[in-house]
């Protein structure tokens, strides 16, 4: 019998499904309207945001260029005379003091023409001094005849002889007349043109012996020497440099951007590779106005002193074209920038409203880029909820 009265109660359980899914249905509906209300309300109302101030970043340690270091004074090392050199003593890159021997050549040849010089000096001394000699005895014998003819004159003349005493008289006149003429007529003039003549050379041969040595012209460190002990060289040959240490020039080629960076400044800041802990200043002396038409750089030279040589002329240096403070710039994080095709934009706040604002780009640093045009210090910037707005809209700032 229960199994004939099943039946009877299947309508009524299947009528209680229909009227529940109903009841569902109509409370998914519900909801679903609810959302949408509250959907509309969001779109319709401020836009929520975070923002952050406009400010300065690091990007990094300034810009730096190569610099090729020369000295601010050089003199050039000449070989006076030819010859072979026979010893080289100083090398390049030697700090010298001025008249210090850098290098000799063979004078053998001058040498042997010094001693010539020596001999024929001293021939012509001797025989100077012979005929010194000779002349001093005839006028000794000649002072001796006067000294007897006035004697015998004064014996003659008190004997009252006076023709004998006449004779006497007139032969000591003739021997005063010939020691005047002795002593007025210079016999040696030959032999000491000879002395005068043999000693100039010998001055002359002794200057020269000094073109042999080949001296510092100045102090300083040796540069561009290339001797070789057994070469040969001609007279008036540069055989190398001898640059000042102490003032020091330093040559940078810049492209368009480096040269953007340093023109209008006065002085750089540079320092050897070796010795990055010691800065030293150098004034700009110049800076092309255009570039280069076949390397499209810019020259620049600058000049600085050299305290103690501590920077080596032939050596490079690092020359840094900003400085720190030039290279903390306005900057903001990378994720607030938006990017439509070639263009950058950010959004920025102006009392409750958003403003889609232009930007130009430069480095990146960390989270961080660079602005270089289109904000100022400052300002407050969209960092959150950027990708939502549109310009002009309304905001509601949250942290």
């Amino acid at each position: 019998m229960n199994r004939k009265a099943r039946p009877l109660f299947q309508p009524f359980k299947i009528a209680g499904l229909l009227i529940a899914a109903a009841l569902i249905a109509a409370g998914c509906t519900n909801v679903q309207a609810g959302e949408a209300q509250e959907e509309a309300a969001v779109q319709n109302g401020p836009k929520q945001i975070k923002i952050e101030q406009v400010g300065r970043h690091s990007m990094g340690s300034p810009r730096e260029q190569i610099g090729e270091v020369t000295a601010a004074v050089k003199f050039d090392m000449i070989a006076k005379t030819g010859g072979e050199v026979i010893e080289r003593i100083k090398q390049n890159g030697e700090q010298v003091k001025k008249d210090e021997i850098i290098a000799r050549i063979s004078s053998e040849r001058a040498d042997t023409k010094l001693e010539n010089a020596k001999v024929q000096l001293r021939l012509s001394e001797e025989a100077l001094a012979a005929s010194q000699k000779t002349n001093q005895v005839q006028r000794n014998e000649l002072l001796n005849k006067i000294k007897e003819a006035e004697r015998v004159y004064k014996e003659i003349r008190m004997s009252q002889d006076d023709e004998a005493a006449e004779k006497a008289a007139d032969t000591v006149k003739l021997l005063k007349q010939q020691l005047s003429v002795m002593d007025t007529t210079n016999n040696l003039t030959s032999l000491e043109a000879q002395v005068a003549s043999a000693e100039a050379g010998l001055k002359d041969l002794q200057l020269s012996l000094s073109d042999y040595v080949i001296k510092a012209p100045s102090d300083g460190v040796v540069t561009n020497m290339s001797l070789r002990e057994g070469t040969y060289l001609q007279g008036g040959t540069v055989v190398g440099v001898v640059q000042r240490t102490d003032r020091i020039v330093i040559e940078v080629k810049l492209n368009e951007l480096a040269a953007s960076l340093v023109r209008g400044k006065q002085e750089l800041v540079f320092y050897s590779p070796e010795n990055k802990a010691t800065k030293l200043k150098a004034h700009v002396n110049s800076l092309d106005v255009f570039a280069n038409p076949k390397t499209r750089m810019f020259a620049m030279e600058l000049e600085a002193d050299n305290p103690n040589g501590i920077i080596k002329p032939g050596g490079r240096v690092h020359v840094e074209l900003t400085s720190e403070d030039e290279e903390n710039v306005i900057a903001v994080p990378s994720l607030s920038i938006i990017r439509e095709g070639d263009e950058t934009f950010v959004y920025v706040v102006k009392g409750t409203q958003s403003e889609k604002r232009k930007v130009q780009l430069g480095r990146l640093n960390g989270v961080y880029q660079e602005v270089l045009s289109g904000l100022s210090q400052n300002e407050q910037l969209v960092v959150g909820g950027q990708h939502q707005l549109k310009d002009a809209e309304q905001v509601e700032i949250i942290s």
